[in-house]
């Protein structure tokens, strides 16, 4: 668990919201959906305003406090942990980013949670390659026009709001632009779920422009100063995924030890054999550091947010999580391989961690996409 500049009674108010709310949506009948009742008891407790200014009806936790919360969330299932973190780094670029007349409309209703959020940037060529972005956004009288397509949306026909990005310009490096789509936006259409391994509680789909066109105030930020604004929430976002892959690790771990004390072999118990030990310790020595990692990433954060530029918000985030899923991923591999032929049952929760952890490998930026940053950060 991350521990400086913790609110103690927000952690705790999750993990009682976690243990009484998510089981009741962790079946068939809910995968590929965001049960918005579970939204909902998200945001009566705060968490949807994780990010927003408490002016606008929300919290303003720390960065720090923002991770704990992911952290606990995913240790009882990573899914919701993913769209709420989506939604609070959405609401983090509004606040920031946005103009008071936006922040006026939209920050309360997404603290409350009347608002979700998505953030739609990735293309089907275009992910973390900003610069290939093809979705197109021309100017009209009264406003934007926009044409192209997003894929893997995180809350894509859930969301209420689409945070979009789109080339206004022919170099679209410097020429994105960020506009708030809300999703009754004539010409905003959008596909079935994607089927996918894992995070049932997480859907994912594309969405499509035809013409959709959008008043002259949904421009958040500058014109053609889209891609500062993206990259704005992105430190945030890779922190609160290490956070998550840290939660399903210590989930894993905890689940692991708890089979070895019941099962036996040989005459003794799983975990009294040195060779299985040596394995918990590998386990708990990953996520030690994977932890430690976060806070210091985290704690980068709240510095910055303090006034302090001298911290590089964006080698530490992408070091924290890239360590921190690869852990996940190795941590709940290991699991599984733990628990033996009972570990490839779905009866056990331990093949869903080894599915989850995979996804978390992969958004927010690959984690070969880390590595480059992070290279390129110590380089220079």
């Amino acid at each position: 668990m991350i521990h400086a500049f913790i609110d103690p009674l927000v952690i705790e108010t999750v993990t009682r919201l976690c243990e009484s709310e998510i089981p009741k949506y962790q079946g068939e009948d809910y995968y590929n959906t965001i049960p918005r009742s579970l939204f909902t008891a998200m945001c009566d407790a705060g968490l949807g305003g994780l990010s927003i200014p408490e002016e606008y009806g929300g919290i303003a936790a720390s960065a720090t406090t923002s991770a704990a919360v992911f952290e606990t969330i995913s240790r009882y299932d990573v899914g919701p942990a993913i769209f709420l973190s989506v939604h609070t780094m959405v609401s983090g670029i509004i606040s920031r980013h946005g103009s008071e007349e936006q922040k006026q409309i939209y920050l309360p209703k997404l603290a409350s949670g009347e608002l979700l959020a998505a953030f739609a940037l990735t293309e089907p060529h275009a992910g973390s390659d900003t610069a290939a972005i093809t979705t197109e956004a021309h100017l009209i009288p009264d406003g934007f026009s926009l044409n192209g397509n997003k894929c893997y949306i995180t809350s894509a026909g859930f969301a209420d709001i689409y945070l979009t990005f789109a080339k206004t310009e022919d170099d679209s490096t410097s020429g994105l632009s960020g506009f708030i789509v809300p999703a009754t936006t004539p010409g905003l259409s959008w596909g079935k779920p994607e089927k996918k391994m894992g995070a049932e509680l997480s859907p994912i789909a594309s969405i499509f422009f035809d013409n959709a066109t959008l008043p002259k105030n949904a421009l958040i930020g500058a014109l053609h100063g889209g891609r500062k604004v993206a990259l704005s929430g992105l430190a945030g976002g890779r922190v609160n995924i290490a956070a998550c892959a840290n939660g399903l690790s210590r989930a894993a771990i905890e689940d692991s030890i708890a089979y070895m004390r019941e099962r036996h072999q040989f005459g003794k118990s799983l975990v009294d054999f040195q060779g299985l030990q040596f394995m918990l310790a590998d386990m708990h020595t990953k996520i030690a550091a994977a932890q430690l990692l976060t806070e210091k990433a985290a704690h980068d954060l709240d510095i910055l947010a303090n006034g302090d530029t001298t911290v590089n918000t964006k080698l530490s985030s992408s070091t924290a999580k890239c360590f921190a899923t690869d852990a996940a991923m190795a941590i709940t591999t290991d699991a599984v391989q733990l628990f033996g032929g009972a570990g490839y049952i779905k009866d056990y929760t331990v093949e869903r961690y080894m599915r989850d952890a995979k996804m978390l490998q992969i958004v927010e930026g690959t984690n070969q996409i880390q590595r480059l940053i992070i290279a390129r950060e110590i380089i220079e």
